[in-house]
């Protein structure tokens, strides 16, 4: 861990932001043609069966047919709504493809969660997992989101309240292995989903005080439910919000889809080695996603994908669920 400070909620996004976006749109006024042209791209991105060539497309493409407003509300694949700000190069790209690139992770979320269950979606930002658990739970069971950003939380209430879900409780806190507060680094006025305690980026020159919290305690203080799946995304601090979590992780443990980067655990001061360490002694498995479909690995060390899922195979439950996306070379 860094020494001075609290570790806590880092999102990921890419390192540009406005600033490439910007340089790269046309100054001709938004006429028939240009609109016209952007909606048959958009279809194209989104519909078109065949993958080839659209990233080649798209990187050339993009930046001329942009809308020139800097906001859009849009409806995506999984049906909900969602206001984008164009700004960020990451939410442009929602814009254009209309769906998340981790649509994988998204059909994960999907096909695990039912009835009642509950779902923690950590590291929210602007609030697309939370709305995938709150379309697969239709109304029912619960979603708890944890955003620290202030601009990033301002988003994702704004896109709740958008859609028609009554099930989704929010929390502007980062979450760690400690009560207590730090300073979370920010870029500019976008939605940064790099937001950081660690390392600063080159352009996170902002900091703004941030609460934050340990799993275990704020699950017993606030009446909660136990989650049954858990979204982290939390880039480098897994190990500490894990770490804040160990009643949870020996009584109820939940399925975690889990964001691992050795890079950015490695300027956190952990390591992928050291998370499934930590996740065995408690009995978890790793599975990894290759080519849409997830694979059972002992060793997360050469896992290329960043996204990893965690489940406890001593767990009837977890077992069940596992079967059902299914993990392959999985043998309970």
């Amino acid at each position: 861990m860094v020494r001075g400070a609290h570790p806590t909620l880092i999102l990921h996004s890419p390192s540009c932001f406005g600033c490439k976006l910007k340089a790269q749109r046309s100054d001709m006024p938004d006429s028939w043609p240009k609109s016209t042209f952007r909606g048959v791209f958009r279809w194209y991105l989104s519909k078109f069966p065949l993958r080839d060539g659209k990233a080649y497309f798209y990187e050339r493409l993009h930046g001329a047919l942009a809308p020139p407003e800097r906001y859009a509300v849009v409806r995506l694949d999984k049906g909900f709504r969602m206001k984008l700000d164009l700004a960020d190069p990451e939410q442009l790209k929602v814009y254009f493809y209309g769906h998340y690139h981790e649509r994988y992770e998204a059909a994960l979320v999907q096909r695990l969660l039912a009835d009642d269950d509950v779902f923690w979606d950590i590291g929210a930002n602007v609030g697309y997992f939370a709305l995938v658990a709150a379309t697969a739970l239709d109304r029912r069971g619960q979603i708890v989101a944890f955003e620290p950003g202030e601009n990033a939380y301002a988003r994702l209430v704004e896109n709740l309240a958008l859609n028609s879900y009554h099930n989704v409780k929010t929390f502007n806190v980062a979450v760690s292995d400690r009560e207590g507060e730090a300073v979370l680094h920010v870029s500019g006025d976008i939605a940064d989903s790099s937001a950081s305690l660690y390392e600063p980026g080159q352009t996170q020159a902002q900091g703004q005080a941030c609460r934050t919290v340990a799993l275990d305690h704020f699950l017993a203080a606030g009446g909660l439910r136990p989650p049954n799946l858990i979204k982290l995304d939390v880039e480098g601090a897994e190990l500490a919000v894990l770490q804040g979590a160990r009643e949870l992780l020996a009584h109820t443990p939940p399925l975690f889809l889990m964001e691992m980067e050795e890079k950015t655990l490695t300027a956190a001061g952990t390591s992928k080695a050291a998370i499934q360490q930590f996740l065995t002694g408690y009995g978890y498995r790793a599975a990894h996603l290759s080519k849409g479909r997830w694979y059972a690995t002992a060793d997360v060390q050469g896992v290329k994908g960043r996204n990893i899922f965690w489940f406890n195979s001593g767990v009837e439950n977890h077992r069940r669920r596992a079967a059902l996306l299914p993990v392959h070379g999985e043998n309970p």
